[in-house]
């Protein structure tokens, strides 16, 4: 099987505040696929985040099924790897910068890992971190 492209759909209070969230993190918007309930951000050739207001995302899931936005309870987490220590540090300040909550500052780890988590607007738990390759 070849999957081409990822495309994680959020469930958002407000799509302008959420997609002005993301463009602020350097992502791009795809306006072939936005409108007023739905945002389409390009993360990068293979990787589009759709942001759908919360009665459209409410939509596509099984009936019985509710979105949940905010709040203490997280589902799952969306991580990125970076190309360096610095992209880290970067993204991690325009995340707080644009409004997002820091759950864990850049630092390193046993693994060899640099990275931070945080939410975004919505209450979505992002980590991004950087990897150098292991040596031969």
């Amino acid at each position: 099987m070849g999957v081409s492209m990822v495309f994680p759909n959020f469930p958002v209070a407000d799509v302008k505040a959420a997609t002005d969230f993301y463009v602020g993190l350097g992502f791009s918007v795809n306006p072939m696929f936005s409108d007023d309930s739905t945002s389409c951000v390009v993360v990068n050739e293979h990787v589009a985040i759709m942001l759908l207001q919360t009665e459209r995302f409410q939509g596509f899931l099984p009936e019985g099924a509710e979105a949940i936005l905010g709040g203490n309870r997280h589902e799952s987490t969306t991580a990125l790897l970076l190309g360096s220590n610095e992209e880290v540090d970067e993204i991690t300040a325009k995340a707080e910068a644009g409004g997002g909550k820091i759950h864990r500052p850049a630092e390193a780890n046993e693994f060899g890992m640099y990275g931070s988590a945080f939410d975004d607007l919505d209450g979505h738990l992002w980590e991004v971190f950087y990897m150098a390759a292991p040596e031969a």
